[in-house]
């Protein structure tokens, strides 16, 4: 009899255990408000961070040596695009001349929520380029003149500059 008892008690205990665990939403929901260890008190939600895309671009024309760029723009890459080319054109006395390739302004490099640098180097019409991205703006700008090294020599940064909502890097 004594057996049975306590065959029966065992069972029920383990019965209690897992049923506790089951009735237990931090068990398979560890980040609810109040579980241990998420650090959040009870009503406080996860929070959603929503930051805007910012969109640059670099437009050069080998021709002449003008640059346009576009920086922080919210619009997207296209409007980024027009704004970098309008400043080409700028930048070159509102001429657009024709280079080598048979093109004048053209995009170099677009970029979003990060920086971007361009270096130049030889003689006009007749030098190489380099550019980067980089979250950074200084490595940005030591990636462009290592690839207008690869082309040029006495390559020097002609932009650099980031697109990105000033929070961004803070979450």
């Amino acid at each position: 009899m004594k057996k049975i008892f306590l065959i029966i008690a065992l069972f029920l205990s383990n019965s209690l255990s897992y049923a506790n665990e089951m009735n237990n939403p931090c068990v398979y929901h560890p980040n609810l408000p109040g579980c241990a260890g998420n650090n959040r008190t009870i009503g406080q939600s996860n929070r959603v961070v929503n930051i805007p895309d910012r969109w640059g671009a670099i437009y050069l024309n080998p021709a002449n040596v003008a640059i346009g760029y576009a920086e922080n723009n919210t619009e997207g890459y296209r409007s980024a695009n027009k704004e970098a080319l309008a400043n080409c054109i700028k930048a070159g006395g509102g001429k657009n001349p024709i280079g080598k390739s048979g093109k004048g302004c053209q995009l170099i490099t677009q970029y979003r929520n990060t920086c971007g640098a361009i270096a130049i180097g030889g003689v006009v019409g007749n030098g190489g380029y380099g550019t980067s991205t980089d979250m950074d703006v200084r490595r940005a700008e030591k990636g462009a003149l290592l690839e207008c090294s690869k082309h040029s020599n006495e390559c020097t940064i002609r932009y650099s500059g980031c697109s990105r909502h000033p929070d961004y890097l803070r979450y």
